[in-house]
């Protein structure tokens, strides 16, 4: 990149920032604010009241899917791009600073619609893709991509979340199965339920303390334990639902989204009650992502 291009990029960055946020409450990215992607594209940031903090509008075209923070506290958004300028822009994982300003794409060389990523302990990310070949792809820091074809259901690596082992990966592929992938072997395990999940459209996950597994399946939240059986659900009783992004807060309740309503709500993990809600702002369909800063 040009010193030019390099000073222009900062200069949009900075505008985008001001510009979004004339009232922001917080310069940063704070642990407990929960980040919310929009499948239009921009990335609302909430703080951990739900009040909103300021609008992300980032530089590379495409859809506003899954997410991570990396151990610096920078945000990373993967962006499947459906619009007629892919091939020039999106199609990437899109990367913003910990002022939440557009800093550039990560990672190369992806097939088609990255959806989801999640960093590891050592500073390795895994991004799953969710057509073409459907593989996840493995960047370490220093070393060439590797990608793992694995097994598919009705998407490919659609969500993906990895076990504390930091070789067992959790993923959904919108079917009706929690699957699993072992990522320092190289080879494909079991599914992780012992039976169908109800809902049947699984999609974002995460791994519990417990060894169990948390993910959203069509009109219902699912907790799995250590065996695989499901051991409670979680829905908005008369509300129509499509969950999609969920990630844990930390302090024994989750947010979650769903994509019919756009609204997000805040779940009690053991007793199922609703601690907080709210609605995005944003036209139905299109509450995606969700991810809480730790």
């Amino acid at each position: 990149m040009s010193t030019t291009t390099s000073r222009l990029a900062l200069v949009c960055g900075l505008v985008a920032l001001l510009c979004t946020a004339p009232h922001a409450q917080s310069l940063t990215f704070a642990r407990g604010d929960l980040i919310v992607a929009l499948e239009s594209g921009p990335v609302q940031w909430f703080l951990a009241n739900g009040t909103l903090n300021r609008i992300l509008i980032g530089t590379q075209i495409g859809t506003g899917e899954g997410m991570a923070f990396d151990a610096a506290g920078n945000l990373y958004v993967a962006r499947w791009c459906t619009g007629m300028f892919c091939g020039i822009s999106g199609e990437t994982v899109e990367k913003f600073n910990t002022l939440g300003v557009p800093s550039g794409t990560f990672g190369s060389g992806y097939d088609c619609a990255p959806h989801t990523i999640v960093f590891d302990a050592g500073g390795t990310a895994y991004v799953g893709e969710a057509g073409c070949t459907g593989s996840i792809v493995k960047f370490a820091p220093g070393q060439a991509p590797v990608r793992y074809s694995i097994a598919w259901e009705n998407q490919g690596a659609f969500w993906i979340d990895l076990a504390p082992d930091r070789c067992t990966m959790f993923y959904t592929s919108w079917g009706p199965n929690v699957k699993r992938f072992n990522v320092c072997a190289g080879v494909q395990l079991s599914d992780f339920n012992v039976l169908p999940l109800p809902g049947g459209e699984t999609q974002d996950l995460r791994v519990l303390p417990d060894g169990g597994v948390l993910v959203s399946s069509g009109q219902v939240i699912v907790r799995l334990n250590g065996s695989g059986n499901v051991v409670r659900t979680y829905e908005i009783p008369g509300e129509a639902a499509l969950w999609s992004g969920l990630d844990l807060v930390g302090d024994g309740t989750f947010w979650a989204g769903n994509y019919e309503t756009s609204n997000v709500y805040r779940f009690d993990l053991d007793t199922g009650a609703v601690r907080a809600g709210f609605n995005t702002g944003a036209p139905a369909h299109n509450v995606v992502g969700i991810r809480v800063k730790k």
